[in-house]
């Protein structure tokens, strides 16, 4: 195989065209890496760099949102692994007594990981666990803790903050060590990465569903764990056991969740069907709305990019904040289709700060976005989980 190598000067974008690879789509995620104002992408191949850019910038730890999320769930199979938690079918109530009462002691740490615990939440952290300009929530776990049930426990999926935030409670209760504590000795000091911060509350509490401040290339670092089953550098992290599991799908009510890592089926096709445009009817959904939508009805979208082009079309730039305006949270807005074959697993932050794994083609990739400079109307790069999945020839 020959290599074509561009050798580069500090802050310059390196490049090398691997055989295998896709140029065309490979240049369309350059290209859109410069539009959307990216701080960094760095795409890996069976370990070597394909293409790296930080745009003209000095590397520098970056707050990478939700796509931390990912890295907390590695903290909880981490316990797994140490025997300080007994399972993830174990109670919460076990770890925090006060939940032994009502509803509240059905929840498991696995309805944490898989969004299905039920707990009071907005999808939205910045609405109550993130108001601006300061953090201002003065202890996180507590206000987790006392969050009322918006559903009975493993009965609906939910996207929800406040779940994932209570993880860091329970990793400083099995372990005795803070979270920050915790997940530095565990994962950054094998690792070798010594550059970072954290995202706390005013009592020092590490925002779980939110705390990570990281270098991307030291982000990429948990991508080649995960691709090769919990070893970096050759070096056992974590058991393949709870990489296996935790990209499984996590519940039983979508595929694209595993425990708090998402999962990019092969196609996602939408259709606004009979059962579906019923439930608006029966939720009393506002008839100008039905009436702007109607040419959607019964018609299939081979993915969900098409579906979203035709909303803007007939409910202009801000459908999406139109659909959850007349939508209620009891009705969704599709029906979806899914292959039953995943072809990529990734981290997903605000701002699109992604880490994207594609096992069979052995690709990493990331995108990383500051908020400096960012353009909230243009700039969150929504398709380049999938321009990474088709890289591969």
């Amino acid at each position: 195989m020959k290599l074509i190598i561009t050798l580069t000067f500090f802050l310059c974008p390196v490049s090398v065209f691997s055989q295998g690879i896709n140029t065309s789509i490979l240049e369309e995620i350059k290209s859109k890496s410069v539009e959307s104002h990216s701080d960094a992408v760095i795409i890996i191949q069976d370990g070597i760099t394909i293409y790296e850019n930080y745009f003209g910038k000095e590397e520098k730890p970056i707050y990478i949102a939700s796509a931390g999320k990912s890295l907390a769930s590695l903290a909880i199979g981490k316990l797994l692994d140490k025997k300080m938690l007994d399972s993830l079918d174990q109670p919460i109530h076990t770890i925090y007594p006060q939940w032994k009462q009502g509803k509240k002691q059905t929840i498991t740490v696995r309805m944490l990981l898989n969004h299905s615990s039920g707990l009071q939440n907005n999808p939205n952290a910045s609405v109550e666990l993130e108001p601006a300009p300061n953090y201002k929530v003065h202890n996180i776990i507590d206000l987790a803790l006392s969050a009322e049930l918006s559903a009975d426990p493993g009965k609906k999926v939910a996207y929800n903050n406040k779940a994932v935030a209570l993880l860091g409670g329970i990793v400083e209760e099995l372990s005795g060590k803070r979270f920050d504590h915790f997940f530095v000795d565990e994962f950054y000091k094998p690792m070798n990465i010594a550059q970072y911060n954290w995202i706390k509350d005013e009592s020092g509490n590490p925002t779980v569903h939110g705390a990570f401040v990281i270098k991307p290339s030291d982000f990429l670092k948990f991508g080649e764990l995960i691709l090769n089953k919990g070893i970096y550098n050759d070096k056992r992290i974590l058991s393949e056991e709870w990489i296996n599991v935790s990209l499984k799908q996590g519940q039983n009510f979508t595929p694209i969740w595993g425990l708090l890592w998402w999962r990019l089926p092969e196609y996602e096709k939408r259709i606004i069907d009979e059962e579906t445009w019923s439930s608006w009817q029966e939720a009393d959904v506002d008839k100008n709305f039905l009436k702007k939508i109607n040419p959607m009805k019964q018609k299939l979208y081979e993915n969900k990019y098409d579906f979203y082009a035709d909303l803007e079309k007939f409910l202009g730039e801000n459908w999406n904040q139109i659909l959850n305006t007349k939508l209620p949270s009891s009705v969704q807005s599709s029906k979806r289709i899914y292959s039953d074959n995943i072809v990529a697993y990734y981290a997903d932050g605000f701002r699109g700060n992604y880490l994207v794994i594609v096992p069979e083609s052995k690709i990493i990739a990331l995108r990383c976005a500051g908020p400096e400079g960012f353009n909230y109307e243009t700039d969150f790069f929504n398709d380049f989980v999938k321009l990474v999945s088709k890289l591969k020839e």
